[in-house]
């Protein structure tokens, strides 16, 4: 289990019906994993989420109860799991707790659309809080999938390139050793290049395989680690595709800051809840130094405005929104504006990464084609 402390542990295990005898902290080791028992997950995509957020809103906002709005809801869920969830979510409820501790038992939802709707259920504003909670996570799945889909075809395109290579040297040009077998000295350039590139693949692939995947898993536990981290940090203002990343997490970041604030939230509270959804453990460490100065009594769009990864137009434009005292909106704004950049960014990479992955693919093949065609064309004018 996960908790906060020993004590948190203890009423979490008594609130499920489990009495405990003795609570250890820390990673649980190789052969604790294997003695845990096996659990099944209810886990629904952010689509499904926004589905079920965006109908709950409806008809809270129609007058119905929350509980007879989820069971309502729960009839009409197309998918097994979603009624699971609705159900336990139910039963809950009945039991006494709000809405957002029914929806934090499941750990189903983002911490921030808990802290929202804890938020809303206190001022009155669930419906409306449903609803933009379920406009947040609609244009989250459908930047997603968008992505998903624009890097489909290139990865598809790499991977027939790479699967066409491994024949071609594997398959084929070995057929063609014994013609040319001490004719080496008389064949052209690009044949003897392609038959040695075929010897290596052949004799070593294997092991450079491994290698190499070896190495991009060192590489990337080095990259999770303190000092990859740190590096990480110092290379990232020159790196074109860390920059890009970060443009695309800071639209992320003030979108959330948006709902979370729009929704009556604190700029201290809202910071943890925008941190935790963001998957870069770099942002995360920069974002707690950001809390920090916010407690000390500094200005949010300052504190971002230190931090190595945060766009300064962004954050002029948030201090923009604290003199005015519509920080909700304009953070709003400035997540269109950097997630627009940032998409707009990507559509031309991936726009350019087609053509040349083709072209690539062409080139390829067609040396190695030529390469066994000219050693055999020269054979012919050694024979004449």
């Amino acid at each position: 289990m996960e908790a906060a402390d020993e004590q948190a542990c203890v009423q979490m295990m008594m609130a499920s019906g489990v009495t405990p005898l003795k609570i250890k902290s820390g990673a649980m080791s190789f052969s604790e994993r294997l003695n845990q028992p096996v659990q099944f997950s209810y886990r629904i995509s952010a689509a499904e989420q926004a589905l079920v957020l965006s109908q709950l809103a409806l008809l809270v906002r129609s007058g119905l109860p929350v509980d007879r709005s989820l069971d309502l809801l729960r009839d009409q869920m197309p998918k097994a799991r979603q009624k699971v969830l609705l159900k336990n979510v139910l039963n809950e409820v009945k039991e006494g707790k709000g809405l957002a501790g029914a929806l934090e038992t499941g750990s189903i939802f983002p911490r921030y659309v808990i802290g929202v709707i804890k938020s809303a259920e206190k001022s009155g504003k669930l419906g409306a809080a449903l609803t933009s909670l379920a406009e947040r996570l609609t244009k989250a799945s459908e930047v997603r999938a968008k992505l998903i889909t624009a890097l489909t075809y290139p990865a598809a395109v790499l991977i027939a390139t790479i699967a066409a290579l491994v024949i071609v040297l594997t398959s084929v040009v070995p057929q063609f050793e014994p013609i040319f077998a001490g004719q080496e000295g008389k064949l052209p350039m690009l044949t003897v290049y392609v038959l040695s590139l075929s010897a290596f693949v052949r004799a070593y692939g294997s092991l450079f395989l491994s290698a190499l995947l070896l190495g991009g898993l060192g590489l990337w536990l080095f990259g999770k680690s303190e000092a990859g981290q740190q590096l990480l940090s110092r290379i990232a203002p020159h790196v074109p595709g860390i920059k890009l990343r970060d443009q695309y997490l800071a639209g992320q970041f003030t979108g959330l800051l948006a709902t979370l604030i729009g929704n009556g939230l604190t700029v201290v509270r809202a910071l943890p809840l925008a941190r935790e959804t963001l998957p870069s453990r770099r942002w995360k460490r920069e974002l707690e130094n950001v809390e920090t100065q916010i407690r000390e009594g500094g200005r949010l769009s300052y504190a971002l405005e230190s931090t190595s990864m945060f766009p300064r137009t962004a954050s002029r434009l948030l201090e923009v929104g604290e003199r005015t005292g519509k920080l909700g909106k304009t953070c709003g704004h400035a997540s269109i504006i950097m997630s627009d950049a940032a998409a707009a960014r990507i559509e031309r990479i991936v726009s350019l990464v087609n053509p040349i992955a083709i072209l690539a693919l062409g080139g390829l093949v067609a040396m190695l084609v030529a390469g066994v065609m000219l050693g055999i064309f020269s054979l012919g004018d050694f024979a004449g």
